[in-house]
């Protein structure tokens, strides 16, 4: 056998080995897809409503908490959330926002377009009123809430909540590229859920033990698929740039804020604006808390938010 023909040979099965290697990882790719939507679709119920779907989550008893989730998720990160810290004096509603998940886009793409679901989420539980909990995106949605239906926002509590100064402030070039990537491609999330998850956290400026990493995949289970979240997440970005309706020396609620001062996602600048212009708000800086800090300073957050809403509980009832 010729020099030449080993050589044909070898490249011959060097291309078969990486076609069997590409077939099995998409295969393998496509496998766990489905079944992180079918988890996904295990854990809420769906509200029929006359312009569209509505997906929604309950759990917990005691004082009813409505909480407006980030991007790049759904539902599924209350759920998380309420482990993490935990809320065990609350009864968590949790709630995908248009164009996350199963709940349609023509629910509504504007910020009060988004509060009147929310509203619809309420009245189909048969609940009045709320502690009303805005995390990072979810926070102009939860502050839009605030201000048309004051009635039913007993509390407010932002938690590194985006804002209307963000849209000034010039949100980080990297993190917007990154989101655009994730956008764009599953197999891309995919592959960075699977083996990049430290070097992304670090990126974010979140430290901490293997609990904490260990915190941090269960908040971020539902980020993958992005097929399930981009056209929420699309619309999040258009309206937080576009909105004209938010004005925050107009919300009555009792508001607390809590920012960490490592946040490289949403600056700590915005947490300042919503607490400077929020008339009756309080705000409290975590040292060292990045975008992630519910996963890092969970006792603090949680004895924060207890102290803020509690003593308020027991006064009005």
């Amino acid at each position: 056998m010729s020099k030449a023909t080993c050589k044909s040979g070898f490249r011959l099965l060097f291309a078969l080995l990486v076609s069997a290697g590409a077939l099995y990882i998409h295969r393998v790719f496509r496998a766990e897809k489905r079944q992180r939507l079918a988890w996904l679709r295990s854990k809420s119920q769906v509200l029929t409503t006359e312009r569209g779907a509505i997906e929604y989550s309950v759990v917990g008893q005691g004082q009813p908490l409505l909480y407006f989730h980030g991007g790049m998720g759904g539902y599924e990160q209350g759920l998380a959330l309420a482990e993490m810290l935990p809320l065990d004096d609350f009864q968590l509603i949790t709630f995908s926002r248009p164009g996350y998940r199963r709940t349609d886009i023509a629910n509504g793409r504007t910020l009060p377009e988004q509060a009147e679901v929310a509203c619809e989420v309420l009245d189909h539980l048969g609940i009045g009123a709320a502690t009303i909990l805005g995390l990072s995106a979810g926070g102009m949605s939860a502050l839009q809430f605030a201000q048309n239906h004051p009635e039913r926002s007993e509390q407010l509590i932002l938690l590194l909540a985006q804002g209307p100064e963000l849209a000034k402030s010039q949100p980080s070039a990297f993190w917007l590229w990154m989101m655009d990537l994730m956008m764009a491609s599953d197999f891309f999330v995919w592959v960075l859920m699977e083996g990049s998850l430290k070097a992304l956290t670090r990126l974010m400026r979140v430290q901490g033990s293997g609990d904490t990493m260990l915190n941090v995949k269960q908040f971020f289970a539902g980020v993958f698929p992005a097929s399930d979240w981009r056209v929420g997440t699309a619309n999040d970005v258009e309206q937080l740039i576009n909105q004209r309706t938010i004005d925050l020396t107009t919300i009555a609620a009792p508001t607390l804020v809590l920012h960490g001062t490592q946040d490289v996602i949403v600056p700590p600048i915005v947490a300042r604006d919503n607490a400077a212009k929020i008339p009756n708000s309080h705000l409290l800086m975590i040292d060292g808390g990045s975008h992630m800090m519910m996963a890092t300073h969970s006792d603090n957050i949680r004895q924060s938010i207890r102290q803020f809403v509690m003593p308020r509980q027991a006064n009005n009832s």
